[in-house]
């Protein structure tokens, strides 16, 4: 029987939508193998690969924009904006603390050597290192030693890891590209948060994870977070912010290095789910990605069942 692999690509809050790129596939009948990741897509590719994607799916459906803000811990001298450790502690707690040759599917991550500029898989080792390694974008969360190195997120060398599921032996390849669609607008942190006062039940949620100066800040309410607004998104000003310019510089080079790395190592299936318009820390939005997701599967249903049914004996089946 013929292996599939997929290979899950960056994209911040974009990336539950590989949720639903995996949801659609299973409806098919399709379960990959092997899931090579990187950045977002190591994340949601270890909990698939774990035989948790439902676990993790019910999570971020739960997710509101202030959910978002709780789990954010203010690290202004780490190189980066986040610290990155609560909401780390959170995914370690839901998938486990394993190691990645522990997982039930072969999983790779893909991170960035911060100097040598190397591209680094996470075969084995430590999940939570290589989960964050790979998810680790510049500016926003801070690099993670491993070792003697200094990685970042792996999107800086390989954004739709297709040669890493090729070189893990499969005999087809899904990509799933996140970024395939254009972005009509450049936003950080979501625009609703200067204009909405968080409810009673939002500050007691945000008081039950208090436990850094950051949630002190936000319990005071909307002056606060109508500041941090402005200082990392548009809002109503007509110039883009610091971490907007950056983030969509970051976005236009991954781009052009998608689209060479691609061009040289195409998929056999590619999967582009209509998810531009989602901001990079929008992860309140996980149920309009999971959504994009399962309908870039259907849009594609055709291209593949051509493909793997002629591929080895791979049976497509609808799911009752």
């Amino acid at each position: 029987m013929a292996t599939i692999g997929i290979a899950l690509g960056s994209g911040a809050a974009k990336g539950w939508a590989h949720i639903g790129v995996l949801k659609g596939l299973a409806d098919m009948g399709i379960e990959p193998d092997k899931v090579s990741g990187c950045s977002i897509g190591a994340l949601v590719g270890a909990a698939y690969a774990n035989e948790q994607l439902d676990e993790l799916e019910e999570w971020v459906r739960g997710f509101s924009s202030w959910d978002v803000l709780s789990l954010m811990d203010l690290s202004w001298r780490k190189g980066g904006l986040i610290g990155g450790e609560k909401v780390f502690d959170v995914i370690q707690n839901r998938i486990g603390d394993l190691q990645v040759e522990e997982l039930q599917r072969p999983l790779i991550a893909v991170a960035t050597d911060l100097y040598s500029g190397q591209e680094i898989w996470f075969r084995e080792g430590d999940l939570r290192h290589a989960i964050r390694a790979s998810c680790s974008m510049p500016g926003i969360l801070p690099p993670v030693k491993v070792r003697e190195r200094w990685l970042v997120d792996g999107a800086v060398v390989n954004p739709v890891p297709v040669s890493v599921s090729r070189a893990m032996g499969v005999d087809v390849v899904i990509a799933v590209d996140l970024n395939g669609q254009s972005r009509e607008r450049l936003q950080v942190l979501p625009v609703d948060m200067a204009s909405n006062t968080p409810s009673v039940e939002e500050e007691a949620k945000a008081q039950a994870h208090q436990d850094t100066g950051f949630m002190d800040l936000l319990a005071r309410g909307r002056d606060y977070v109508a500041s941090l607004t402005d200082k990392f998104s548009i809002g109503n000003s007509s110039d883009p912010s610091m971490l907007a310019v950056m983030s969509q510089s970051m976005d236009i080079l991954e781009q052009r290095h998608k689209r060479a790395r691609l061009m040289g190592d195409p998929p056999d299936i590619c999967l582009v789910p209509d998810v531009g318009d989602i901001g990079t820390m929008e992860f309140h939005r996980a149920e309009e990605a999971i959504i994009a997701g399962e309908q870039a599967v259907l849009r594609a249903k055709h291209q593949i069942e051509a493909v793997l049914g002629t591929r080895h004996d791979i049976k497509l089946y609808e799911r009752n």
